[in-house]
């Protein structure tokens, strides 16, 4: 949850909650709308319908189950697609009373443990969860909900560990790879996070999110100064205001400043006020001898990102080459002030990953994001340290 990526976004929540029932073939969903499939399979096809967002889909595999008899099957199938829309106690409450049916008590325990996760009940989750994959460690759905679980804490290596499970037993899957790539992006293990993110590519080439990934593996290339990797990454990317600063940025540090500049200029006409792009304008304009010129854009890119490192440090450079070595010191001093919270939010990063249960560190994560202007991030982890302290 470091604040290292272009645009200075914020980590993203990927969506690692997946089918129930995972590796359903696109067979199973033709059979499931001639329902030709038995009620279980049925079940699975509907699983599969509402974590791909086809709720229609989903409904009428609901009344197909009903139609034939398999009321039981229909409610968890309603109790998921009330998950779906964040319903969580309609839906506890349409699969309370369901015992009886140890065919089912799988499909129950997982609707039962969302459930629970999504009110906040994040103790009685993990133990529902956990006696699922305990009884069953092949079970995709509990690997899945509780990487989730453990990612909502902070807790990253069990989150790791859950989704290292999903990854081996859904081949097919490029979602838990997907998140794997994130979670070592975030925590500046750029070279494995670049392994990660080109096999969930290769798993699915044209998944939903394509160019957010590709941008997220260029950013990553650019951390390592694999400049032509990034460049080829972003080739087959939409070309999006981040994406071309990317790009510019790679141009800049191969020495091609005339297309760096046309990239960055072309984004600014677009986003006057766009931080990143004005850093680099100031960086092109420095390298041009034209200091004056350089401040100009970096105190405007400080104005709108007052705890931006880089903008600091190369306003401090500009200014320096104009001889105003006051105010070039002061600036090199909130630089310094910045990078130093920065090293601090590092190291609370590897506290966090080695104290799972610690709801201390994870509060004391949330003061530094403040402090360093990344409100997203303070609420991400305020949210982790109560779920912590909650479990």
């Amino acid at each position: 949850m470091t604040d290292r990526r272009a645009g200075g976004r914020c980590l993203r929540r990927v969506a690692v909650l997946a089918a129930l029932l995972a590796g359903v073939v696109a067979a199973a969903g033709l059979a499931a709308r001639r329902g030709t499939l038995p009620p279980r399979r049925l079940v699975a096809a509907g699983n599969e319908a509402v974590d791909r967002g086809d709720t229609a889909a989903a409904r009428g595999i609901v009344r197909r189950l009903e139609n034939s008899g398999a009321a039981a099957e229909a409610r968890l199938l309603r109790a998921r697609l009330l998950l779906a829309r964040g319903f969580a106690q309609p839906a506890l409450d349409s699969v309370a009373g369901m015992g009886g049916r140890p065919d089912l008590d799988t499909l129950r325990l997982l609707v039962e443990g969302e459930a629970a996760q999504r009110s906040g009940q994040f103790a009685a989750a993990r133990s529902i969860l956990g006696s699922v994959v305990a009884a069953d460690p092949g079970t995709v759905a509990g690997h899945r909900l509780l990487a989730s679980l453990a990612y909502d804490t902070g807790a990253i290596p069990e989150a790791l560990a859950h989704l290292d499970a999903v990854r081996r037993l859904a081949p097919g899957d490029p979602r838990p790879v997907r998140l794997m790539a994130l979670i070592h992006s975030d925590y500046e293990l750029y070279a494995e996070a670049v392994t990660f993110y080109a096999e969930s590519l290769s798993r699915d080439p044209h998944q939903p999110d394509r160019d957010d990934l590709l941008a997220e593996m260029a950013a990553c290339q650019v951390k390592l100064r694999r400049y032509d990797e990034a460049l080829a990454t972003l080739a087959q990317a939409a070309g999006t205001p981040a994406e071309r600063l990317l790009e510019a940025e790679c141009r800049l540090a191969l020495g091609e400043t005339e297309r760096a500049r046309t990239l960055v200029e072309a984004v600014l006409t677009e986003r006057p006020d766009e931080a990143t792009a004005l850093v680099l304008l100031g960086t092109i304009r420095l390298e041009d001898g034209a200091a004056d010129a350089a401040v100009e854009v970096l105190e405007r890119a400080v104005g709108l990102q007052p705890r931006d490192y880089q903008a600091r440090l190369t306003l401090a450079r500009a200014l320096a080459t104009l001889g105003r070595d006051a105010d070039a010191r002061r600036e090199q001093a909130e630089a310094e002030a910045i990078r130093t919270l920065r090293a601090e939010f590092a190291e609370l990063h590897q506290r966090a990953w080695d104290a799972p249960r610690d709801p201390a560190v994870r509060l004391e994560l949330a003061k530094l994001a403040e402090a360093l202007g990344r409100n997203d991030l303070a609420k991400v982890w305020r949210e982790a340290a109560a779920a912590v302290a909650g479990r």
